[in-house]
């Protein structure tokens, strides 16, 4: 038995931090993508609401298993080859989407590069004050490699 969304405008719009079934039972976690455990609550909330005069074939669930195991490893195939992407800069120059207190935008030598969670970091030497110093930059604000 399908659940009606409760509030499908915000949805829609992305605003929403917590989009909930009819029943409460929450969708989306607040960065509105799905992991694994959001697709076994789904999954879990579809057997606990089924009829059980009116079963589904367990092909269909084995078939989504499979689909879903398959979009997991591209995304930590994605995820390997995104730091494997920053460690190749090590040693480069790089110039950043960022400023220094004077409004200069930086661009420094790329000492080194770390996974943190879902986001990558790059430890930078920058020039600040006309001093060398090492910053944390995330990986997504590399402009241009020289």
């Amino acid at each position: 038995m399908a659940e009606n969304v409760t509030d499908t405008k915000a949805y829609n719009t992305g605003q929403v931090s917590s989009t909930t079934t009819a029943k409460g039972t929450k969708i989306v976690k607040d960065t509105n993508e799905m992991d694994k455990n959001a697709f076994l609550r789904i999954l879990t909330a579809e057997l606990s609401n089924q009829d059980p005069e009116n079963t589904k074939d367990s092909t269909a669930y084995v078939a989504q298993m499979a689909q879903f195991a398959s979009l997991e490893q591209m995304a930590n195939l994605n995820s390997t080859m995104s730091i494997v992407s920053a460690s190749s800069l090590i040693g480069r120059s790089v110039k950043l989407n960022a400023v220094d207190d004077n409004g200069k935008q930086y661009v420094g030598t790329v000492l080194g590069a770390k996974k943190d969670g879902n986001s990558i970091n790059l430890n930078i030497q920058v020039q600040e004050n006309g001093k060398a110093v090492s910053k944390e930059f995330p990986y997504s604000s590399v402009l241009e490699i020289y």
